[in-house]
């Protein structure tokens, strides 16, 4: 499973007219049956939009690049792109790989109700994959212990960002689904004594970086 990620820097003061521009981008793309994609605004951090495009394969990665590549669609995209291009201050284009035994409640699911996306982006330093897999089963185990309902789908960029780069997804259909249940067991107490310390020693050794940004889905933006 894979996903294809455009993120787009947004100049200040033009998400107006960008989305105007991404509608027509979606309506575009709709009738042309283009792979559907979810558009997501940046709601903290930097004025950006992400779009997520979902593959079972390379192959039919590649079908739907051939697709825009193709006439008529390619010509309305570039006069699509001129007007886009206007209103980003830059770009970056990415390709990520599903990672399930890294992933809480693993099932890629659904985001037909998402109405909110919070992505942490972790850099992990050359030759500590292992050890950030075994962060994740640390994490996953006080998850399953603190009964968490709220997924993690775990993705590893293979393209398109620095290597050893993940992306920890969590949709909810709220935000209000962020809140922990009243008298629900803290993570601290989940993971225990000697796994918090095992946790932290292996975060100071593996994380070169980690930045959550919380988006809200547009489903104008979007091809649904």
């Amino acid at each position: 499973h894979l996903l294809r990620i455009f993120r787009e820097d947004i100049k200040s003061g033009k998400s107006s007219a960008h989305e105007k521009v991404e509608l027509s981008y979606a309506r575009t793309f709709s009738k042309a049956g283009y792979t559907n994609y979810l558009a997501l605004d940046g709601t903290t951090g930097t004025s950006q939009a992400w779009f997520l495009e979902s593959y079972d394969s390379y192959e039919s990665l590649e079908k739907a690049m051939h697709m825009a590549e193709a006439e008529p669609l390619k010509t309305t995209l570039s006069q699509l792109d001129a007007q886009d291009g206007e209103l980003r201050t830059g770009e970056r284009n990415m390709i990520a790989t599903y990672q399930k035994d890294m992933s809480y409640l693993p099932v890629p699911s659904s985001l037909v109700k998402a109405r909110f996306v919070n992505i942490n982006m972790v850099r992990v330093r050359p030759g500590h994959a292992a050890d950030f897999a075994e962060m994740r089963k640390l994490v996953n185990a006080a998850f399953e212990k603190s009964e968490s309902k709220q997924r993690r789908v775990v993705y590893s960029v293979s393209s398109g960002m620095p290597a050893g780069t993940y992306l920890i997804i969590a949709a909810v259909d709220s935000l209000k689904a962020m809140d922990p249940p009243a008298g629900a067991m803290s993570m601290a107490e989940a993971f225990g004594a000697d796994n918090m310390a095992k946790y932290n020693k292996l975060q100071a050794d593996t994380i070169i970086s980690s930045e959550f940004t919380l988006f809200a889905v547009n489903p104008k933006m979007s091809n649904p």
